[in-house]
This record gives structure tokens, sequence and C-alpha cells, in this order.
């Protein structure tokens, strides 16, 4: 059975459970994937939270690890309007240091195998990390 977090998007304080729980479920994973699946979710699941939902709005975004023998997978889902980033086009370089606008330029460095479909009235975002 996969472990499933869920977050309340406006909620700051709750998005800081991220990390404490990804680290929990994949300790026992070599560091530079751990690290790599720590960089992905974090961008896909804060570019959900900054873009899904309309000012003054929250929803549920909810994370699910799933594990086999080869690989495992982060799915994030979320009730935000369809937003498929796997045919986003790579955004412009930045030519001075602003904050944000990388998030899918580091999502593609850290996960090669991005998936996306559309699920009724959800986005789901599969993010897979092979283990070989």
């Amino acid at each position: 059975m996969p472990a499933v977090l869920r977050l309340d998007s406006a909620d700051w304080n709750d998005l800081e459970r991220l990390h404490p729980w990804l680290d929990g479920e994949t300790a026992h994973l070599p560091s530079r994937i751990r690290h790599a699946m720590q960089v992905a979710l974090e961008e896909a699941v804060l570019n959900v939270a900054t873009h899904a939902f309309p000012t003054g709005t929250s929803g549920e975004i909810a994370v699910s690890l799933h594990a086999a023998p080869d690989a495992v997978a982060l799915i994030v889902e979320d009730p935000g309007p369809a937003f498929d980033p796997t045919a986003a086009p790579a955004p412009a370089r930045p030519t001075a240091l602003e904050p944000g606008g990388l998030g899918i330029t580091l999502l593609r460095h850290y996960c090669k195998h991005i998936s996306y479909d559309r699920a009724g009235e959800h986005n789901r975002l599969t993010l897979r990390f092979p283990l070989v």
C-alpha cells in the first residue's frame, strides 16, 4: 500500500511536512536518489500550491509514494485546472537573479521519467526514479 501525505495548498506550515515525510519514507534509499526526489517533489508541490488555486483559495494536494523492486514513484495529485508540465515549453533562461521561474527546469533535471494525466477533475503528475 502506498504511503500518502495530504497537504493544504494554502498552509505553508502544512507544506513544511513534505520533507520530513519523504525523509521517513525513503531513508533506505541511496542519498543521490533521495536528493533528486526531494528537489523534484518540492518543485512539483510548490508549483501546485502557487499556481493551481486562485488567490485566497486552497485545495488539497495529495502526495503518494509507490515502491517497486526497480523504481520508486512519487505521485502528486491536485484538483486545480488542468496543467501538463511535461508539455510545457522550457522557460527562458533568466538574465538576472530573480526568484521563481525555474520549477519545471529543476523538475526535469532531477527526474527524467515524468508523466502526466488528468483523472476526472484532478491533475496527476508521476515522478519515477529508477533504482538501478
